[in-house]
């Protein structure tokens, strides 16, 4: 959700200043022809038809990064070759003043970052060609004033840039995750799932699936109140954090269920290791509480579908409730 709002965000802002500049580069064509600057003109005439083109693709476009770059590369051209062509008094200059802070818009910050140091530094270089040959004396006093101006700007904006995705990370960790046990949330569950299945696929690996229903839960929290049932849920899931490994993947999938995808291991394997350690791990801090797990797996030859896989383990785990409650 939150990724896909991030991305929004820069397609709208993409379409945005394409209608500006579009509007801008049309008006300076005309202009510019009035003023005898013929070929900057025609320039300009072709890269807002170009433009042009962008924003009506950008709507709809997978690769929105690149046609940003691909703008942005364009309108920085004819912003450094204006500068080159005309005088200092057609103030062209003033357009690189927003080269960082449309860089980190729509790139982000590594790409924006690269990008700006590109862009700023042949802007400051075909400006101070420009100032040296209309006058030498000011060259310091304006070279200075616009390239301190341009460095305050870069690092406001690469400081906010920072920041924003510093915390849109932290937000899109938290969205994944569940927040009484800190799992990862069943939303994902599919989407991690499927993935997991196509690299096992490529690689002729099993995939096993594990999922865990706790016994009469329902019975504990009406019983001892929802406070004693918040602790038992954290401390499963603590035990399973605790024995599964790094490349594993663990789910809240319901109120007291929770799955567990187990790449390139069979179910034996998994039964044999994973549950008896968490046998062990519950014993010393829950001796009392039972629950049932079903097992199923997957590959290495022949592959189930997500869904199929979800059900069969689930099916399995109230195969196991029906017939004898494993204590664990």
């Amino acid at each position: 959700m939150i990724e896909t709002e991030e991305y929004g965000y820069r397609r709208t802002t993409l379409r945005v200043l394409l209608v500006v500049t579009i509007f801008a580069a049309s008006f300076f064509a005309v202009t510019n022809w009035l003023a005898g600057f013929h070929l900057f003109s025609i320039i300009e005439a072709i890269i807002a038809s170009f433009w042009s083109w962008i924003l009506v693709i950008s709507k709809t476009t997978q690769y929105l990064q690149r046609w940003s770059f691909v703008y942005l590369c364009t309108f920085y051209f004819l912003v450094i070759y204006g500068i080159m062509i005309t005088n200092f008094k057609a103030g062209l200059f003033s357009w690189l003043f927003i080269f960082p802070i449309l860089s980190y818009l729509l790139l982000g910050l590594k790409a924006g970052t690269v990008i700006t140091f590109v862009s700023v530094s042949g802007g400051l270089a075909a400006l101070g060609q420009l100032v040296w040959a209309s006058n030498t004396e000011a060259y310091w006093i304006v070279m200075g004033n616009v390239g301190f101006t341009l460095a305050a700007i870069w690092s406001m904006v690469y400081v906010y840039e920072a920041k924003r995705e510093e915390v849109v990370k932290y937000l899109k960790e938290q969205a994944r995750k569940d927040p009484l046990t800190g799992l990862l949330n069943v939303r994902d569950l599919n989407g991690i799932l499927t993935s997991t299945l196509q690299i096992a696929e490529r690689h002729s690996q099993p995939v096993t699936l594990v999922y865990i229903d706790i016994n009469d839960f329902k019975q504990i929290n009406d019983a001892q109140g929802h406070q004693k049932g918040n602790e038992i849920l954290l401390a499963v899931a603590k035990a399973i954090k605790k024995m599964t490994r790094v490349e594993d993947q663990a789910f809240r999938y319901g109120g007291d269920e929770f799955c567990i995808i187990f790449p390139n291991c069979v179910e034996q394997q998994v039964e044999q290791t994973f549950g008896i350690r968490l046998a062990n791990e519950v014993h010393e801090n829950l001796d009392k509480l039972t629950m049932s797990i079903g097992y199923a797996q997957t590959g290495p030859t022949n592959f189930c579908s997500p869904d199929s896989l979800i059900h069969k383990a689930d099916k399995n785990m109230y195969l196991v409730k029906s017939t004898s409650k494993i204590n664990i």
